[in-house]
């Protein structure tokens, strides 16, 4: 009997162990049990906030972006985001409409991707 509850004892542990996401500082998490990655929301953000600041027309005082992902998780493999046209007296523009610019998606393998109306699908950004 004592043999069987050290063995049961030790599988647990080791299940408990394998099923221990990894963090990663970026916010990411990482479960090296199944190889599923994940990301959170805000680093999601971080993410396309760098991407968009490399672009050499990024005007992004006068966008607001909002998340468009239905992940109910705090953790998933991808979120979208809209960017929203901010009107207002320094951006121009009417301030009862706010345009959709653009739709993003960010990955937890840190891609950001565009989305594209024509083809209706995101592509690399």
């Amino acid at each position: 009997m004592h043999l069987l509850t050290s063995t049961i004892c030790i599988s647990l542990a080791v299940l408990l162990t394998a099923c221990n996401p990894l963090n990663r500082e970026d916010g990411a998490v990482v479960d090296s049990s199944t190889a599923t990655i994940g990301i959170t929301e805000r680093a999601a953000f971080e993410l396309l906030i760098v991407a968009l600041e490399q672009r050499p027309n990024a005007d992004l005082d006068c966008l607001q972006f909002l998340p468009e992902s239905n992940n109910d998780d705090a953790i998933a493999s991808s979120w979208e985001f809209a960017a929203i046209e901010v009107h207002d007296d320094t951006c121009g523009g009417d301030p009862y409409v706010g345009h959709v610019r653009d739709r993003y998606k960010v990955s937890a393998d840190d891609s950001v991707m565009i989305y594209d109306p024509r083809d209706a699908e995101y592509k690399p950004f």
